[in-house]
């Protein structure tokens, strides 16, 4: 009844995880698509933030000597500050940027609130882009009758089992491609996309933050209400095929050139793993004019060679619902491959 599948080395080269909600998806094919990404934002826009998060380099935002917490603006011994305070959730891969002005009951809301729906809303894809949490890189499982379990050992690679009357993979061994389709634990979307609001708010300027209060409101806002009026806040997404490394974050901040109409006042940009998020900020006081302009997709500078693994893929996400979502997710990964076997005969000896 149970299939084994073995890989000591894997790497995304498709996924299909956010066809429920693509609003668009073209495809880019042309060469130049990082040089006129460039060209737009150096016209457009000012780099206010930027940070690329490696290994080993450890920045905190922020002044540990008078620590003011920047979501509630209370101080101690009202509230302590005890906790680590992780700019960009440390479930995304994050050891590197963090927050002295996050208390910890503040801490403490969004773990168990909005950062834990983001966290169920990318975990399939954490695991197979091997990025790294708290607990290591999160196991994929099911329990019960119909259960499969996928994990990830960095000395022995992935481990895949699922029985057969609910298979989750298909094997192409020409092509040592697997598909696997999986779901995503239950979340609210709108939790999801507060939570990056959240990171934004965290690392922006300390001059920007009045121009982000209702931001704020929203980030709290709790039961989650629509903030949207009936309007789709895209989320800007692009999927970069290949072996990119599972422990290297970019983000970033754009803030809109004075004197320039039509364009978003600001957005945040965030990479990990195959991932780029580029996230609206909606600000009352600089997009009242609205927003009719084209946008060229973010681009960070890419970590892997794009003849050999295909270039980026893009496409719309609508986070807007206040309702709980699932979702069915598929991926396909390239692998080197160890063993697989049908363990049908071995569990009936």
């Amino acid at each position: 009844m149970l299939s084994l599948f073995k890989a000591r080395n894997l790497h995304l080269i498709a996924s299909t995880a956010i066809h429920v909600e693509i609003i668009d998806e073209p495809v880019a094919r042309e060469s130049s698509e990082f040089e006129r990404a460039v060209l737009f934002y150096d016209k457009h826009y000012d780099l206010i933030v930027n940070h690329i998060l490696v290994p080993g380099k450890k920045v905190t935002l922020g002044d540990m000597t008078n620590r003011v917490c920047r979501f509630c603006s209370r101080t101690k011994p009202e509230v302590t500050f005890k906790k680590v305070a992780h700019a960009i959730a440390e479930g995304l891969g994050n050891k590197s940027l963090f927050s002295a002005y996050e208390c910890d009951p503040c801490n403490e809301f969004f773990g168990s609130g909005i950062e834990d729906d983001l966290g169920k809303w990318s975990k399939p894809m954490r695991t197979l882009a091997r990025i790294s949490g708290k607990n290591g890189v999160p196991t994929l499982k099911k329990g019960g009758d119909l259960s499969w379990r996928i994990e990830y050992d960095r000395n022995t690679g992935f481990k895949i089992e699922s029985f057969e009357h609910e298979p989750i993979f298909e094997i192409d061994e020409e092509h040592s491609q697997l598909k696997l389709k999986l779901r995503r634990e239950a979340h609210v979307p709108l939790a999801v996309l507060k939570a990056f609001w959240k990171i934004a708010y965290t690392i922006m300027p300390e001059e920007e933050l009045p121009n982000f209060q209702h931001l704020l409101r929203w980030i709290f806002q709790t039961p989650h209400l629509s903030v949207t009026d009936g309007n789709v806040l895209p989320v800007f997404y692009t999927f970069q095929p290949g072996p990119m490394p599972p422990d290297v974050i970019g983000v970033a901040i754009l803030r809109r050139k004075p004197g320039l109409n039509g364009y978003p006042y600001a957005f945040l940009a965030l990479r990990y793993g195959n991932e780029t998020f580029q996230v609206l900020l909606p600000s009352a006081q600089h997009d009242v004019n609205g927003t009719s302009q084209p946008m060229a997709r973010w681009q960070f500078p890419t970590l892997v060679d794009q003849k050999t693994y295909g270039t980026a893929r893009h496409a719309t996400l609508d986070w807007s619902s206040t309702a709980i979502a699932k979702g069915e997710a598929e991926f396909v990964v390239h692998a080197n491959l160890i063993k697989s076997r049908d363990l049908r005969s071995e569990a009936t000896e």
